[in-house]
């Protein structure tokens, strides 16, 4: 039995990015992004989906660097760890303007319970939604207007704890995790990158527009949970460049809906990995954040249209 050359591709080409967007969670891993990106060009080029006479041009003239190199600047700034965090309301606050990995590095250093630190994390990611440059959800994608406030509101309350008093302490930066941060920031463009030369971000944005036909009762719920998905499997910064290429290709999309959908996805399904990189208690925040996969769903299938 052969597999179909496109189909092949596509496969190969979400492979390596699956890959890369997973290694980009973890900061010892995030050291041999340059050598997985190197090897995924390699396979990319064995199999004539990418040639040397004019991968750097592709790099250069189709990576999408200027929604990219502001992420990477969020990125980094999210690495320093430069406040110890305690408390809702001040996570809601900084969350909404300085990002939710920001403040989830601030609550490491500064709430020792981890049950109350996996609600405060939670809380951070759905505040995440409310400013423009909360999340690589927002940055990237753009803000989700007053609707994605109120749910993000409401997932932030998932997460609400009462005293002590918030607090919010300079702390010395971390210079060595923000330039891995920042790395992993550059090769989440370079990962959509990878998904166009194999022709994966057209097909799922042919996937997307298809699902309205095919799924006419339940499609925002499954591009809500898409979103989710991909949030919680890979870096978000890599799933946020993923969706943008997505949708810049998705030409029969009619309204924003999806869009707006997908962004709130990605949110709620980044807090996942925020729980595993703060060792928050995952007793107490899994079940929270499973809760907020169900708002999600809620929210997508009957508040959205």
């Amino acid at each position: 039995m052969t597999i179909d050359e496109g189909l092949r591709n596509v496969l190969v080409a979400g492979a390596i990015a699956l890959v890369l967007g997973f290694a980009a969670h973890f900061r010892r891993l995030q050291v041999f992004l340059p050598f997985l990106f190197l090897a995924g060009c390699g396979v990319l080029t064995s199999l004539k989906m990418l040639d040397r006479s004019w991968a750097l041009d592709s790099l250069q003239m189709d990576a999408d660097w200027r929604a990219g190199v502001p992420l990477v600047g969020w990125m980094v700034v999210s690495g320093l760890g430069l406040i110890r965090l305690t408390g809702w309301p001040a996570t809601v606050a900084i969350s909404a303007v300085l990002g939710d990995r920001f403040v989830a590095l601030g609550l490491v250093a500064g709430e020792a319970d981890p049950a109350r630190r996996a609600r405060l994390v939670l809380a951070a990611s759905g505040a995440s939604l409310l400013g423009l440059t909360g999340s690589p959800a927002t940055l990237v994608l753009g803000w989700g207007g007053w609707r994605t406030m109120g749910l993000g509101v409401v997932l932030a309350m998932v997460g609400w704890v009462g005293a002590p008093i918030a607090q919010a302490v300079r702390q010395p930066g971390k210079p060595a995790t923000a330039i891995l941060a920042g790395v992993a920031g550059v090769f989440a463009i370079l990962t959509a990158w990878t998904l166009m030369v194999g022709g994966t971000a057209e097909a799922l944005a042919t996937t997307v527009e298809q699902a309205p036909l095919f799924l006419p009762r339940t499609w925002r719920a499954v591009v809500g949970v898409g979103g989710a998905l991909i949030g919680a499997v890979v870096d978000e910064g890599v799933g946020a460049m993923v969706l943008r290429a997505v949708f810049d290709r998705g030409l029969d999309v009619m309204s924003r809906v999806p869009l707006d959908v997908a962004r709130a996805g990605l949110a709620v399904g980044g807090g996942l990995p925020l729980l595993i990189l703060t060792k928050s208690r995952l007793r107490v925040g899994l079940p929270l954040w499973i809760g907020q996969v169900i708002i999600l769903v809620v929210w997508a299938q009957w508040f959205v249209n």
